[in-house]
């Protein structure tokens, strides 16, 4: 249950780093030198599935939430780290006014819901896809009966996004 815990917590501080969508545009270069013991499988946080991918990803990019200092789980994208509402079923964030891409295009509620639903479709095979399984009607969309766009998340409008959960799903915030 811990690992799953923690397996849902990752999600959630990656489920931001998706590939930045909207038009391109000029922007300045920044050079960011990591060590790492391998090259990353992918940069593609929707199908990584190793250390290095996910240590590449998380320095790059930032998620709904991210870790402080202290390792503690703090807002990321969002305003504030949030409380389930609906006896745990039901999470609503909202993301920062200054949230942006690279591109400097407004990252938005509807980024994270195309992120999400990704990961869950089948097509995209990601091999972390069950970290989903308690949204509402993963086992539906995973099984090919259902269109990811049925999946537990929407965009209530570009700030705001809500998942809906089948079950509660406790997020651990300190391990």
């Amino acid at each position: 249950m811990k690992h799953k815990l923690l397996t849902l917590a990752m999600t959630i501080l990656m489920a931001g780093s998706l590939a930045a969508c909207g038009k391109s545009a000029a922007h300045s270069s920044k050079t960011l030198n990591v060590t790492l013991p391998d090259e990353p499988a992918t940069v593609d946080p929707n199908t990584a599935y190793d250390t290095n991918s996910a240590s590449l990803i998380t320095q790059t990019m930032e998620g709904l939430y991210k870790y402080d200092k202290n390792n503690r789980i703090v807002a990321g994208v969002v305003t504030k780290v949030v409380k389930p509402t609906n006896d745990g079923k039901t999470y609503t964030f909202k993301l920062r006014k200054n949230a942006k891409w690279s591109n400097g295009q407004p990252v938005t509620a509807n980024d994270f819901v195309t992120s999400f639903r990704r990961t869950v479709n089948p097509k995209t095979k990601a091999q972390f896809a069950s970290v989903y399984d308690c949204f509402k009607n993963f086992d539906a969309v995973q099984a090919g009966k259902m269109s990811p766009d049925k999946l537990g998340v929407k965009a209530l409008n570009s700030r705001t996004l809500q998942i809906q959960l089948t079950r509660a799903c406790r997020i651990s915030m300190t391990w």
